[in-house]
């Protein structure tokens, strides 16, 4: 799966690429949840496939899932998440 045009190979590349269309995009078509069940992220995956398609539903489920925290912007997410792997 492709974020902000890197190749994702896990959650923590999601995480470091983060962003919140794309996101979206991939959950909508079936790709976020294909791409967890390939990377062994098959518990995520079956709790995305239960999301209700309710719209301002959906983000706050997708962040908790992914251990998101969704009071950071896209930015603060990507920042935080090298700055703390620059940091271990």
């Amino acid at each position: 799966m492709l974020m902000n045009g890197e190749y994702l190979e896990n959650l923590n590349d999601l995480k470091r690429c983060f962003c919140i269309d794309e996101l979206i995009y991939d959950y909508g078509s079936g790709e976020l949840e294909i791409w967890l069940r390939k990377i062994g992220e098959t518990e995520k995956a079956d709790k995305i496939s239960r999301i209700p398609k309710v719209n301002a539903y959906i983000l706050l489920r997708l962040y908790e899932i992914l251990d998101l925290n969704p009071d950071l912007s896209e930015e603060e997410i990507r920042s935080r998440f090298t700055l703390q792997k620059q940091n271990e």
